[in-house]
């Protein structure tokens, strides 16, 4: 990666197209989905994963133009919750422009300023259609939901099954999920290594698989809807391929964690970190 220490003279060089403008890399993947300018494969990525995060106040987590950033300026649009770090001010607008920023009373973004062009930094038009566009191309699985601001958010319904459960409990709790369901995240998992169990450890998936039946939403709903089931090392490696076959998810490691998103197309086995 190169960081454009000089946006101007490298500006004279190379179209910006040609540049990455979150991190200035010259190897292009795409272009920005905000900005006039280009972005490589692992600014995409994060770009892909962030962009969307927001955090208790309503902001967004990371900068809009790199979506990367430890100092952020929010901008003062009782509309907008978007911030810029101080770099890609300083970099693309201009040098100085994150001080003068900080120095002004009422700042607005450059996403809501009439003038569409700030120094290198130019919004693209129907940058909204252009932002869908760029999720639809580089992401396979992903959906975008409509961001919700802090104040619109409301707690998730959680299910968490652990390794004391015995059939009677079992049956018993199968009637409460039904009336306490659905669930927005239901969790499972083998006993922990070293812990004696009443039963073999193959059971406890099966029971949480069934109880997971009666708590998920059903089938058509758009609800966003995840689960997770964690192997503690316990299960025979018959046991995991009849859990991937009952989960329809194809594991990718002896160590095992299962999640899954209904409403996205996203189920895998994946690494437990």
């Amino acid at each position: 990666q190169y960081i454009m220490d000089s946006s101007q003279e490298l500006s004279k060089k190379l179209p910006l197209t040609k540049i990455c403008i979150c991190c200035g890399s010259f190897q292009i993947h795409t272009q920005h989905p905000l900005f006039h300018g280009g972005i490589c494969a692992p600014c995409t990525e994060n770009f892909l994963e962030t962009f969307f995060l927001y955090d208790d106040d309503g902001f967004q987590s990371y900068c809009t133009i790199c979506c990367s950033g430890h100092t952020l300026l929010m901008c003062d649009d009782s509309t907008c919750n978007r911030c810029y770090c101080l770099e890609c001010l300083d970099v693309l607008v201009s040098p100085g422009t994150a001080e003068k920023v900080k120095a002004m009373n009422t700042w607005l973004c450059f996403m809501c300023l009439p003038l569409s062009s700030h120094g290198l930094l130019k919004r693209k038009k129907r940058w909204r259609a252009k932002l869908k566009c760029f999720y639809d191309q580089e992401s396979n699985h992903l959906e975008i939901y409509q961001p919700l601001s802090a104040w619109e958010r409301k707690p998730i319904s959680v299910l968490s099954l652990f390794d004391n459960i015995t059939p009677g409990k079992c049956t018993q709790m199968v009637r409460s999920v039904k009336e306490w369901g659905p669930f927005d995240f239901i969790f499972g998992s083998t006993p922990p290594v070293g812990n004696s169990y009443e039963h073999p450890p193959a059971w406890y998936f099966y029971q949480y698989h069934r109880i997971l039946q009666y708590g998920k939403p059903p089938e058509n709903s758009q609800k966003p809807f995840f689960w997770m089931f964690v192997d503690n090392m316990v299960l025979e490696t018959e046991d995991r391929d009849t859990a991937s076959r009952f989960f329809k998810v194809h594991r990718k490691s002896l160590m095992v964690l299962s999640l899954h998103h209904a409403s996205l197309g996203f189920s895998d086995w994946v690494l437990l970190q």
